[in-house]
């Protein structure tokens, strides 16, 4: 095969792709409306419309999509496409790569479930079925390895494999091509765990990254990417650097439960470090009343700027109120073993009247690193 017949046969095969995404979107609609799982199940496997490259990648995404909220349904939807790649129209090297592509998402299912040693199982066995769907000479099917990617390095960022995760989201910019959304995602996760790495300059870098590559994508992607600059300008306590969301990037968090939790949270980090306790008491009341479970590290995060601020003002009564009440926080699933331990010893420390300082900076400093490559 000539340079130039490889070069069509890449062409032809994205625009095959294309048409086939295209395809599925309308299949996804039809599938939804289905009454039941084992309603879904059944057109799925028994029609072979149904039994496309398209859909089983969409419900491979849609799974991703539920991962971290409703780990039941997104279950479901992995287990379906598992299910449903081995009967997908096309040869053996794009059913292998389909089969590996399920794989991996049914471990990302079983990441966001806690079943660490299940997920690496089903990732190992996910990467030999893709290794299996190049072709000796044909271009392979285009799929997502950027998504492949991210969902390898949330897996390795909760098995505590920081820097592996950082060296493989460098990576996989490469596979973003002209979607800048992709690249900005990327950048996005990279500075967060660069964050848990206690390097926050370098976050800086990388979220500015990512908002240069995210200027065309959604506003609610630019403000998850603000928000996250705001929380890592707070931890080097740079707080009156810290911008107001523009309206239409305000309005997109806002829209969003878990960024508009995230965004009051920040807002009340900003105000306690610049003394403003009124106001970040106030964002501090609003965070628990509508709580947010997977927000909950930067309430946290809140309650320490707060209590760093009580000490300093010497405001032992509020302090002591503060810290029985932050620690019910402890009690959440959406905070990891590390997290707790350390609010534990904080709320311990301010009950007994021996939190300095120092120290309560130093625990605001902690608990950002260590919640900041939380899942979310």
């Amino acid at each position: 095969m000539t340079q130039e017949e490889y070069a069509a046969a890449v062409k032809a095969r994205a625009a095959e792709a294309a048409r086939e995404r295209a395809s599925a979107e309308t299949l996804w609609q039809r599938l939804q409306a289905c009454g039941d799982r084992e309603a879904r199940k059944n057109l799925v496997l028994g029609d072979p419309e149904f039994q496309s490259f398209g859909l089983c990648e969409k419900l491979c995404h849609e799974s991703a999509e539920l991962a971290e909220d409703d780990a039941e349904s997104a279950l479901e939807l992995a287990s379906l496409a598992l299910k449903l790649a081995p009967r997908v129209d096309g040869d053996k090297y794009l059913r292998a790569g389909m089969q590996g592509y399920a794989w991996e998402h049914l471990g990302n299912v079983l990441r966001a479930r806690g079943d660490l040693a299940g997920a690496q199982r089903a990732f190992e066995e996910g990467e030999k079925l893709v290794l299996a769907s190049f072709h000796p000479v044909l271009p392979s099917y285009p799929f997502r390895h950027d998504r492949r990617a991210a969902l390898k390095a949330a897996l390795l960022r909760d098995q505590g494999k920081l820097a592996e995760a950082v060296s493989l989201l460098s990576g996989s910019t490469a596979f973003a091509g002209d979607d800048k959304s992709i690249a900005s995602a990327a950048h996005l996760e990279r500075g967060r765990l660069r964050r848990q790495l206690g390097r926050v300059e370098a976050a800086l870098e990388d979220l500015s990254w990512a908002a240069r590559d995210a200027r065309s994508a959604n506003a609610l992607l630019l403000a998850r990417i603000e928000i996250e600059r705001g929380h890592a300008l707070c931890d080097l306590d740079r707080h009156g650097e810290v911008k107001k969301l523009p309206a239409t990037l305000r309005k997109a968090a806002e829209g969003d439960p878990l960024e508009r939790a995230r965004l009051r949270c920040l807002q009340g980090r900003v105000a306690a470090g610049l003394g403003h306790a009124q106001d970040a008491e106030a964002a501090l009341r609003k965070g628990h009343s509508d709580l947010h479970e997977r927000a909950a590290a930067d309430l946290v995060l809140l309650a320490l700027e707060l209590a760093a601020l009580y000490t300093r003002q010497g405001e032992t009564a509020k302090l002591k109120g503060l810290a029985e009440k932050t620690q019910r926080l402890a009690g959440l699933p959406t905070l990891g073993r590390e997290a707790v331990a350390t609010l534990k010893l904080f709320c311990r420390l301010a009950a007994q009247e021996k939190l300095s300082l120092e120290r309560a900076l130093q625990f605001a400093k902690d608990f950002s690193r260590i919640s900041a490559g939380h899942p979310r």
